[in-house]
């Protein structure tokens, strides 16, 4: 939670490094600020030659925060670090640059700018593991750190017995898995496939047809490059 007093990360290269919150501002009756808030800060450590300075008062706006983020279909964010970026009167960011993932929120509050240079908008990008052997479908869905979002799987979405293996529960798992993170803002995906069972095209028609972006598609399938080895022969 941030409150005055508390220290921030700086996430651009506006020349600042930590700043301490002095005051909310528009929050007269509120105690700790959010990710959207504009904040009053003072500088605590700044890079040095740079037009900030230490001990100078400056306008920042929050960009993460590590208390969590509840969103309106479920979703829960957090971040491991509290972050800002300096900003002028105008809100216009003071630095170049953005670092760090941040989350979408910040458009519903205008700051446009900011968004369009950070490196990657959060859930804006994921990676797909699909699982595709014949005796199980399960589709996993990552973000850019790694984590897990989303999952589902052939026996999740109702299918028992053979009708796992089919090329439709391999589709119908992927649609599923796919539902929970289009609501979430998620625009990009990398592709990654394995097993030699049935239900590569389906899949991937299910992801495209979502509207989702494929940035490629990769095939990670094991292969041995010279067999197993043989077991030993049967002495008599």
């Amino acid at each position: 939670m941030i409150q005055p007093q508390t220290h921030l990360n700086v996430a651009d290269n506006s020349g600042a490094r930590e700043l301490m919150c002095i005051r909310i501002i528009g929050a007269s009756n509120r105690r700790y600020a959010h990710i959207g808030d504009v904040i009053v800060a003072v500088i605590k450590d700044a890079v040095p030659n740079m037009p900030l300075e230490r001990s100078e008062v400056v306008r920042a706006v929050i960009v993460r925060t590590c208390k969590e983020l509840k969103r309106d279909n479920g979703m829960i964010i957090r971040y491991d670090d509290n972050a800002a970026v300096v900003i002028d009167q105008e809100e216009n960011p003071k630095g170049t640059r953005v670092f760090g993932a941040i989350a979408r929120e910040l458009r519903q509050f205008n700051f446009i700018k900011i968004v369009s240079l950070a490196p990657e908008e959060y859930d804006s990008k994921s990676k797909f593991s699909i699982n595709l052997y014949s005796s199980k479908k399960w589709i996993q869905n990552e973000n850019v750190r790694g984590r897990v979002v989303s999952w589902s799987s052939a026996g999740t979405c109702g299918f028992r017995g053979t009708r796992r293996g089919t090329p439709f529960a391999a589709q119908t798992a992927a649609a599923n898995a796919i539902r929970a993170v289009v609501d979430q803002g998620m625009q990009r995906a990398e592709v990654m496939i394995k097993g030699p069972g049935l239900g590569r095209d389906a899949t991937l028609r299910a992801i495209r047809r979502s509207g989702i972006l494929l940035t490629f598609v990769r095939d990670v399938t094991p292969m041995p490059h010279n067999g197993c080895r043989p077991p030993k022969k049967r002495r008599v």
